[in-house]
């Protein structure tokens, strides 16, 4: 009897021991070891890294660099020839054609520090991702005289191109992205990305209409060069158009949102905007009336460039000559005027040699 009570009580130890080997095998077998657990803490963070990449490269996509260049005269008659660079955003790409938004002072020299009293020809030019120039056709500025403008870009392979997207939906503490192209070194640009939150939402006024909009304050720091960029949110949307810096650490972007039902207006080919309406190039060898329009060089008063027929009403305007080839020339003295080639100075025909121009002091030289 004895036996088989010490028999039984082995038994039942065995038995135990099996059920613990049992529970912490399956417990090795299917509990995270501490190495898993920081595996699986890179892969999420790996994850959260490869987002922040990836939306960034679909907001790079969407931003242009822009060059700008333009030739004319200052309000003493030198010539000139300057220009800039500056950031855009993409914002259409239907139709055979791009649309990219800009800050105005990006492609206007009347809208920044240079002087330009006289345009000759402007040239803008917008480089793509894929490392292309387009050469804009039609600029648009705000009819409000705010820092904005829209370029048209005419290509069949437009919608090929990424377009961004823009939303209403942001707040006061939200994260965001700024980028463009700032100025890196002499002659040298970068992709710059810039990231921070919104420290402040403004309602401003345009001095000229009176038209709100919306400003947003970010402390997401823009370089000199990303005038024209774009501020996104986290998930990649536009939200502003980066146009200044107020102090030291804080940037303004105008709302997109308010901006998209503003009017734009522009000039035909030919022609640029100024002081609130359309003008003609000059050239070279021509002044700017004060009326607008370009004039050849005379004495006391702008030959006008057009010659009218015979019948025209203006011939019997004093200033005006009847020549043998039936037409009415500006008159340079009374009853005469200057052949082709020549200039009406003082009441003198006089023509420069080959490779110089007749300035308005009178004289044959050489533009600097």
């Amino acid at each position: 009897m004895g036996h088989e009570h010490k028999h039984s009580g082995w038994k039942n130890f065995f038995a135990v021991l099996g059920v613990i080997f049992v529970i912490l095998f399956l417990w090795g077998l299917f509990s995270p070891s501490e190495e898993q657990d920081t595996s699986q803490s890179e892969i999420l963070q790996n994850q959260g890294i490869n987002q922040n990449i990836n939306v960034q490269d679909n907001i790079k996509q969407n931003i242009v660099w822009i060059k700008y260049e333009v030739s004319g005269k200052s309000a003493d008659g030198s010539y000139f020839e300057t220009g800039g660079t500056g950031s855009g955003v993409i914002a259409g790409n239907k139709s055979n054609e791009l649309i990219v938004y800009t800050n105005r002072h990006v492609v206007d020299c009347q809208y920044n520090d240079i002087t330009c009293f006289q345009r000759i020809s402007e040239n803008i030019q917008v480089r793509t991702q894929d490392g292309k120039l387009h050469n804009v056709d039609r600029v648009s500025f705000s009819k409000s005289d705010i820092d904005l403008a829209i370029l048209e870009i005419k290509d069949s392979n437009a919608a090929s191109y990424s377009a961004t997207y823009y939303t209403k939906d942001f707040k006061i503490g939200n994260k965001v992205i700024a980028v463009g192209y700032p100025s890196y070194a002499q002659n040298v640009v970068e992709f710059s990305i810039s990231k921070g939150k919104i420290t402040n939402i403004k309602e401003v006024l345009s001095q000229s209409t009176g038209e709100k909009f919306r400003a947003i304050e970010s402390d997401a720091y823009t370089y000199f060069g990303s005038s024209g960029g774009g501020l996104f949110d986290e998930s990649g949307n536009l939200i502003g158009i980066n146009t200044w810096i107020a102090g030291t650490q804080t940037s303004i972007a105008i709302d997109f949102s308010s901006i998209a039902q503003e009017g734009f207006t522009y000039c035909d080919k030919g022609s640029y905007f100024s002081n609130s309406y359309c003008q003609n190039y000059c050239e070279r060898e021509q002044v700017l009336g004060s009326d607008g329009r370009c004039y050849d060089v005379c004495d006391n008063y702008y030959c006008k460039s057009e010659i009218p027929q015979v019948n025209n009403p203006r011939c019997s305007d004093s200033t005006y000559a009847l020549g043998s080839d039936g037409y009415c020339h500006a008159a340079c003295t009374i009853n005469s005027y200057c052949n082709q080639g020549f200039i009406c100075y003082k009441n003198q025909c006089l023509s420069c040699s080959s490779g110089t121009s007749l300035f308005e002091d009178g004289t044959c030289r050489k533009y600097q």
